[in-house]
């Protein structure tokens, strides 16, 4: 008795389809959405002079990254390890990184800032997952811009924001709210 897979010829074609897309898609990094990006940010760089620079990070072929970073600094918080020394502690200032997936996709995430041995780094924030078609000027800016808002949030931390206490209710101290 013979088994009937025609069923699965669909499914096959599609396969095969995402399999030449990912070497179309690894194709466009290499010969223009790397040199794209690093363009852009360099561009965004020149016009604002934000401190800022580009590293590109190659160490495994079809999982690049270009990363636009803010740099490390002295935190300007230091543990005092005698009467004539302090250690520093370094505050990394945040990264929007766009990287090639395994199947030459380009994941594009914000790496938060984080001060080395104060806390646990923030976990790194997904934007988008986007073929190399899709990336236009008009999303990178939009990426720039939503990186730029977390970092001065991140940056600005502070309470000022209403808080609720209880059962959804604010907090009240004789009879105002607070």
């Amino acid at each position: 008795m013979a088994t009937d897979f025609s069923a699965l010829s669909t499914k096959v074609e599609k396969y095969e389809q995402i399999l030449a897309n990912t070497q179309s898609y690894r194709k466009a990094w290499d010969t223009s959405i790397k040199q794209k990006i690093r363009d852009f940010i360099q561009s965004f760089i020149d016009e604002t002079d934000i401190a800022g620079d580009i590293e590109i990070r190659n160490n495994l072929k079809n999982l690049e990254s270009v990363i636009f970073t803010l740099g490390v600094e002295p935190s300007g918080i230091f543990e005092p390890v005698s009467d004539q020394f302090r250690k520093q502690l370094y505050k990394s200032n945040g990264m929007l990184v766009f990287q090639q997936l395994y199947n030459g996709k380009i994941i594009v995430m914000i790496a938060y800032p984080h001060i080395e041995e104060v806390a646990k780094p923030k976990q790194p924030k997904t934007l988008e997952i986007i073929r190399p078609e899709e990336l236009t000027d008009e999303f990178m800016l939009r990426y720039l811009d939503t990186f730029l808002t977390e970092i001065i949030e991140w940056e600005d931390y502070d309470d000022d924001l209403p808080q609720t206490i209880g059962f959804n209710k604010p907090f009240q101290e004789n009879g105002l709210v607070i």
